[in-house]
């Protein structure tokens, strides 16, 4: 049995990719320390702080589930409301923050920094510190009678060292800067800024192809056949007592592309991803309060997945994904400017078109929604403004795959729907719901007052499992 013996919080702290631009002398070892015990000790006790009291603001697990019942026949729903809110829920079950317990234990990831790390003895001069082998490449074994021995791979000491993994430490201001460097040149691919309120990390892509190009060449391998360009931060910023944010922004657009040795970069053998700048993700919560914000902001985003045994390339071209969340206890979940972009979203199979995705094409391509439980009747309740018009088409010669009974083309819902976790049943509330089809007659209409309800059956031809949606009295 072997377990590695690092921490990867930790050590993602010590990253850094863009030269640094510092002109301050470089911390002291007992400084360094210092201000990582004080620094990143109130960031992270903080930010526990936020989270564990905020949880009191997530909805149950409830409400969602009858949003999926009413519409998760829709698999391109995925891509919108339930993937978003899913995420709030998660926390709510199994043991951790939502339990109480701290999400980070700040005073272990300070001790990892302060006694293994940044040490006198790991420092090599000019706020300069060596990474041991025994902090990356120690490993535990158990002897016959259940003891631990600590030992050293030393292959991975040897491709360390090969590496020349270092942490270059400087002071920019009231902040601390830590740089991973790699290879002879000290390139540095990773940037961490420690102030007593926040942690920023900056992955600059162009900085990362110039390492691996580096250390391709140090262990003897291949150039890998890879293109990265582009920059991104993740920020965790203390707002106030109980409160934090964390924000994920897309810098300089960015573009990644890899394929194996010889293929063309460009071609239908190449992995690509790309995504343009944008402040693409945030959370704020306020533990005090016990409330939060969720704001989604991606930017245009295309994946290009290169063709497999089937022969099939697969391409998103996603416009976009927005989306504000707003969640205070006691009251509904309020989300606002759930969208897609401005145009379709689409998948294409080798080039050519598979399916089609619009969301409320003629009312702003966005909507609002409320989501709520009231405990007292064990009512649930999705209403949405100005109405939810989710258009999709799909085109199941160019998928290759088997013909379903059939496909869901529109989920129009103009006004509310009600249920409860056990009835198995939706009701219109107010309004309309319009469930269209392909072939038509398995689709269904209800107004405000019907119920509509789904149930599994099996297409005698095919034996394949379908639902079939019915509409009638409330029961």
């Amino acid at each position: 049995m072997h377990r590695i013996s690092t921490s990867l919080f930790a050590f993602s702290l010590l990253s850094s990719l863009a030269a640094l631009g510092c002109t301050d002398d470089p911390p002291t070892p007992t400084e360094l320390r210092g201000n990582i015990s004080s620094d990143l000790g109130n960031v992270l006790r903080e930010a526990n702080a936020a989270f564990t009291g905020s949880t009191d603001a997530l909805p149950g697990s409830v409400p969602l589930a009858m949003v999926d019942r009413a519409l998760g026949a829709n698999p391109g729903l995925g891509l919108g409301l339930r993937a978003m809110t899913a995420q709030l829920v998660a926390p709510r079950t199994g043991a951790g923050p939502a339990n109480g317990t701290a999400a980070i234990d700040a005073d272990a990831q300070i001790a990892y920094l302060n006694d293994k790390l940044f040490t006198d003895a790991n420092h090599v001069g000019d706020g300069i510190y060596q990474v041991p082998a025994s902090l990356v490449c120690a490993r535990t074994t158990f002897d016959p009678t259940g003891q631990p021995i600590e030992t050293i791979d030393a292959k991975c000491a040897e491709q360390l060292a090969k590496a020349e993994l270092r942490i270059r430490t400087a002071k920019d201001g009231g902040a601390l800067v830590f740089a991973i460097q790699l290879d002879a040149d000290h390139d540095e691919p990773l940037r961490l800024t420690l102030t007593h309120t926040s942690i920023a990390l900056t992955a600059d892509l162009d900085g990362a192809q110039r390492a691996f190009v580096a250390l391709a060449t140090v262990f003897g391998q291949d150039v890998p056949n890879a293109a990265l360009s582009g920059q991104l931060t993740g920020k965790l910023e203390i707002l106030g007592t109980a409160k934090a944010k964390a924000q994920l922004t897309i810098d300089r657009a960015l573009s990644i592309k890899f394929a194996k040795a010889g293929a063309d970069l460009a071609g239908a053998e190449a992995f690509v991803v790309s995504s343009a700048a944008a402040e693409a993700f945030s959370v704020t919560l306020d533990g005090a309060q016990k409330s939060g914000t969720l704001a989604i902001g991606l930017g245009e985003t295309a994946v290009k997945i290169p063709a497999l045994d089937a022969g099939k390339r697969f391409e998103l071209d996603l416009p976009g994904a927005t989306a504000t969340v707003s969640l205070t206890a006691g009251q509904p979940l309020a989300l606002t400017h759930l969208g897609l972009g401005n145009r379709s979203t689409t998948i294409s199979i080798n080039g050519v078109r598979a399916q089609t995705i619009d969301l409320n094409p003629q009312d702003g391509r966005a909507f609002g929604a409320t989501v709520s439980h009231d405990p007292a009747t064990g009512t649930d309740t999705f209403a949405v403004t100005p109405k939810l018009d989710l258009q999709m088409s799909v085109d199941h010669a160019v998928l290759g795959d088997v013909l379903p009974v059939y496909d869901v083309t529109r989920v129009l819902l103009a006004g509310s729907l009600r249920s409860t976790a056990t009835t198995g049943q939706v009701e219109v509330s107010t309004g309309s719901l319009t469930i269209a089809t392909n072939p038509t007659s398995y689709g269904v209409a209800a107004v405000s007052g019907q119920c509509v309800m789904g149930t599994d059956v099996t297409d005698p031809s095919t034996g394949a499992l379908f639902t079939r949606w019915t509409v009638g009295a409330c029961r």
